[in-house]
């Protein structure tokens, strides 16, 4: 999910308690690369439908977003 922040995107990095089938309970992370246009809302469901393509689960609540600023920028 990570990648380069492109012009009019943001970056976030994300954490959340997720169920992984035959194993319970794992925390997950990750970053990702959205359109600036999306509301935080969709960033966080974007971030779910990835972990339900992963064979996870969890819920929208349990999804936590960090605004990463100046991502992929050089300082």
């Amino acid at each position: 999910m990570a990648g380069s922040t492109a012009p009019n995107t943001i970056e976030y990095a994300w954490h959340a308690w997720v169920t992984v089938p035959g194993e319970g309970r794992a925390f997950a992370h990750g970053t990702i690369t959205a359109p600036a246009a999306f509301c935080w809302d969709r960033v966080t469901r974007e971030v779910a439908a990835w972990l339900g393509s992963q064979g996870m689960t969890g819920r929208l609540a349990d999804i936590h977003l960090i605004l990463v600023p100046n991502a992929g920028k050089a300082v």
